[in-house]
């Protein structure tokens, strides 16, 4: 992907983005409640997406990633799930506070997602082409015949094969990868200034992954889409970005423009996911993993998440949680004390 877009720009390294941000997360707290405990999922977690860019948001399973994509739409599951503090901008708008209304307006019109599971995220008792229609219709004042044209057109805008056909089948009817096809037409039918996608290639073979994956860069450029797309594949990450978030334990611990945050790692929890990549190497035939686990997000430590797990662990690690911060080279990161990366 280029560092920047000829109708939009993100930060790199010290330099001032050259327009506002499109979306705009400030300390985000999103907490899981039950009778015997509640604890923060996603802990105070800032971030920015700008016009026309991808930014991928990467880190392991459980780390908040899915979490935050449907605090921004305000899709999680209340009770146990609720947003306890912060702010989301869209447009000048918090979408925390819109009613609920406002906020389904919104979605699919403004800001839509993919979601991981295709199966289960279509409805069974409806075709593909009801439930396109139902999105057209719920969002622009057309007829159901020109609903159903404009869906037929989604289709085949994303390669869906005889797409008129396939208006009237069901979901089980589909393959996978055709499901998530269905999905992405779904999305992008009202031409969202946002798009969100989480896993969208999970439980598809390889080949499926690269077509899909594909098509959604195709259709990012294509509409001068910003995209946020969820992640732990830093394969897909290096493909595809402009920018990286890094997550660990419900908060990020390093952003960076995707050549940057490969090249020259600042966070040790990045470099630790950069040496476990498998290297075609005579001299390196084993992968170098990550020591530990994740802290239970019921029990964080006091100090850094990833102290338990940091080779260059000092004692303030232990015992002060580091802020996210920016240093004199432009690059944002959370940790006490940053070591050269040496992959």
């Amino acid at each position: 992907m280029a560092t920047m877009t000829d109708q939009g720009g993100w930060p790199s390294g010290g330099d001032q983005p050259v327009s506002a941000p499109l979306l705009s997360i400030e300390g985000l707290r999103t907490m899981v409640s039950s009778r015997r405990d509640s604890f923060d999922v996603v802990r105070g977690l800032s971030l920015d997406i700008y016009p026309n860019e991808v930014l991928c948001l990467v880190g392991e399973s459980g780390c908040g990633k899915s979490i935050t994509a449907l605090s921004i739409m305000r899709l999680l599951p209340n009770p146990p799930v609720r947003v306890r503090e912060g702010k989301i901008r869209f447009r000048g708008e918090d979408l925390l506070r819109l009613s609920g209304k406002r906020m389904r307006s919104i979605r699919a019109d403004s800001i839509s997602m993919i979601f991981q599971d295709p199966l289960t995220s279509l409805d069974p008792v409806f075709t593909v082409g009801d439930v396109i229609v139902e999105v057209i219709r719920a969002h622009r004042d057309v007829s159901k015949d020109e609903a159903r044209r404009l869906a037929g057109d989604a289709l085949a805008k994303v390669g869906l094969p005889d797409p008129i056909s396939r208006l009237g089948s069901y979901p089980h009817q589909l393959s996978g990868g055709m499901r998530q096809r269905v999905m992405i037409a779904m999305a992008l039918v009202l031409d969202p200034d946002i798009l969100i996608a989480d896993e969208p290639t999970t439980a598809l073979d390889v080949t499926v992954q690269a077509q899909i994956l594909d098509q959604l860069v195709t259709e990012q450029r294509e509409r001068n889409m910003a995209m946020l797309l969820i992640t732990h594949d830093l394969a897909v990450v290096a493909a595809v970005a402009d920018r990286v978030a890094v997550m660990y334990a419900g908060e990020i611990v390093e952003q960076a423009p995707v050549d940057e945050l490969f090249e020259d790692p600042r966070h040790p929890y990045t470099q630790g996911l950069l040496r476990a990549l498998p290297k075609v190497s005579a001299t390196r035939r084993r992968l170098d993993p990550i020591p530990g686990l994740v802290p239970s997000l019921q029990m964080m430590p006091p100090g850094c998440a990833f102290a338990p797990r940091c080779p260059h662990a000092l004692d303030r690690c232990w015992n002060e949680q580091p802020e996210l911060a920016t240093d004199p080279d432009g690059r944002v990161f959370r940790c006490f004390n940053p070591q050269p990366f040496a992959g």
